[in-house]
């Protein structure tokens, strides 16, 4: 294991030789940090699927991210090629601890590739908590913040503050944005060794 000085002089752990990483990147920016990473001669995995637009309005098949905001990386990390992806357009943060960036498990890699063939039906679980802080990104109320208070089937309940109280109103989450959350992949990861 080798040990750099961060940016911030404290002492960061690489491993030298090349290992899968998670990244996050900004919301619905995923296409665009595959992009920037591949330019710098990085390979970034970052799996999709087809599904079909559930607005009624639509009869569109939608791109899908397996991990929507975030995606894996192998690389031999030293400080340089740290900042070097944290400087790629989209990316937030490389998953890490206290010591430095956090590799992912070879096994772990490939049951996330066996992804790649599947052709059943995915089921997705909404990304959402009771608690969380969301902005509207589409429709008359876009902008606007707010806290969720309840999980429905297909509709979010989102508490607004405004004077002199509060309203409550019904959004689907593709009309959503979170601006915080409650566990990250990094928890979910570091649960499975």
């Amino acid at each position: 294991m080798l040990i750099e000085q961060s940016q911030y002089g404290q002492p960061m752990y690489y491993f030298p030789d090349e290992q899968w990483y998670a990244i996050r990147v900004k919301y619905r920016h995923e296409q665009v940090t595959e992009r920037a990473l591949n330019a710098k001669q990085f390979s970034p995995l970052n799996l999709t699927y087809q599904e079909k637009s559930k607005r009624k309005d639509r009869r569109k098949i939608l791109t899908k991210f397996f991990f929507p905001g975030y995606m894996f990386i192998r690389a031999a990390l030293n400080a340089e090629r740290h900042v070097e992806i944290l400087q790629s357009t989209g990316v937030v943060e490389i998953l890490r601890n206290s010591k430095g960036p956090v590799p992912i498990l070879e096994s772990q890699i490939q049951n996330i590739l066996k992804l790649k063939s599947y052709t059943g039906k995915i089921l997705t679980f909404s990304e959402y908590c009771c608690g969380m802080r969301v902005r509207i990104i589409e429709g008359p109320l876009a902008g606007v913040i707010g806290r969720i208070d309840e999980l429905q089937r297909n509709l979010l309940k989102i508490s607004i503050d405004s004077i002199p109280g509060s309203v409550a109103i019904q959004v689907s989450e593709d009309m959503l944005e979170p601006l915080d959350a409650k566990y990250s992949l990094s928890d979910l990861i570091t649960s499975g060794e």
